[in-house]
């Protein structure tokens, strides 16, 4: 396994500015890093004596490739957007067996580039495990593995690797005190690094698949999505083509274009859908909002094996998401939902009571986000504050 990451490393060009106290480090500790791609963990951890075992979502615990790869490292379940006080137990039981931990406090991958929103819990559950503190910092992982692609691209990427807090910093300083090191090792906007270092992405398929993230078109402001292939990114309603040039910028040949980056576009369409349904809300209607068809779906008991249903539609309507295909048919009331995020390979997952239903496009081209700002919508419009996703809630500050 390490001489796959060793290789692995080489060939997408991976270093680490890592100091021999953090590389050599010989006791328990708690690993904090900012998250990009799919193989965040492997990377972070190899570059570290002691392994961590790191903090996974559920969902990719469900999945038979990397499922048994992530259990390898120890893995700890979580369920994405759920307080779960058994993780907590567990954690400080891998530490006082003199073990370490790894977590990704923004608690999901970027989709911009841009480090989230970090809970201030985090200084808390440090300042409860009482170990040193190890943040690690990628740099250019969004141009090697944004979360909305498929295959990896080469291009250059470095990991910071610093001991932000030690074992007397955190019984000395409080949790804000605290939480303030540990937001200033691990802030980074990739997308002004990849500016400021003229990083080059070696790929052509620098598009594909970025119809996950984005879904708003600038020229005709439709939300109904676009279609990628190789280079490039069509509107599906009035076909406006925007090109992605080695550099991971965008440029079009056939209009201008408002926005030269995923950041910048991911901010104004998150705020302009989030408006969009605030003011559907606003009539009854029987009608869906919208809903996507050929979607593959699934179904579980609790926290036991995806059992897949089959083919169908889902449809998000006011107060509810309606599932059907030949095998499921289920209305599931926004209010008993007490989750939903896109979570591997940008699936929707959402938890109903004693249940779990993953669906997503047979072609992986389903913009997972567009459900997650929706669901989030509803629930800010009914009052129920404590479900929405924490890096979201700057949309709903009026």
């Amino acid at each position: 396994m390490q001489l796959v990451i060793w290789v692995f490393k080489k060939v997408f060009n991976i270093t680490a500015n890592i100091p021999d106290e953090v590389k050599l480090i010989n006791e328990p500790y708690l690993l904090l890093a900012n998250h990009y791609g799919r193989y965040d963990p492997f990377i972070i951890g190899d570059y570290i004596k002691r392994k961590p075992n790191f903090v996974s979502s559920d969902a990719i615990l469900r999945s038979p490739i990397y499922g048994p790869l992530f259990r390898g490292l120890g893995a700890i379940p979580k369920k994405k957007g759920m307080r779960d006080s058994h993780v907590v137990r567990e954690m400080k039981k891998v530490i006082d067996q003199g073990g370490a931990i790894g977590l990704f406090p923004e608690a999901t991958r970027t989709w911009s580039g841009v480090t989230h929103y970090i809970d201030p819990s985090i200084a808390k559950l440090a300042k409860l495990l009482g170990v040193p503190v190890v943040t690690a910092k990628m740099k250019g992982a969004y141009a090697f593995d944004p979360r909305w692609a498929r295959p990896l691209r080469r291009s250059r990427m470095e990991i910071d690797y610093s001991i932000a807090l030690t074992k007397n910093q955190l019984k000395e300083l409080d949790s804000e005190s605290a939480m303030k090191i540990i937001k200033s090792k691990l802030d980074h906007d990739d997308i002004a690094y990849a500016r400021e270092q003229h990083l080059i992405i070696k790929s052509n398929h620098r598009a594909e698949y970025i119809e996950r993230m984005l879904f708003q078109c600038p020229q005709c402001e439709s939300f109904n999505g676009f279609t990628s292939t190789g280079n490039s990114f069509s509107c599906n309603s009035c076909s406006h083509t925007i090109e992605i040039e080695p550099s991971g910028f965008f440029t079009s040949k056939n209009a201008s274009v408002l926005f030269d980056n995923p950041r910048d576009w991911f901010k104004w369409q998150n705020k302009n859908f989030v408006n969009h349904i605030e003011s559907t809300l606003q009539n009854p209607s029987s009608k869906p909002l919208f809903e996507s068809e050929s979607m593959e779906i699934h179904e579980a008991i609790g926290a036991g094996k995806m059992i897949r249903k089959g083919i169908g539609k889902v449809s998000f309507y006011q107060d509810r998401i309606e599932v059907a295909c030949a095998n499921c048919n289920r209305s599931l009331a926004h209010s008993d939902i007490t989750s939903l995020s896109p979570q591997f390979k940008e699936r929707v997952e959402l938890f109903f009571q004693d249940k779990a239903y993953r669906f997503g496009s047979t072609k992986h081209q389903e913009p997972g986000v567009k459900w997650e700002l929706a669901i989030n919508t509803v629930w800010n419009s009914t009052g129920q504050h404590f479900k929405l996703a924490p890096y979201f809630k700057h949309l709903y500050d009026k």
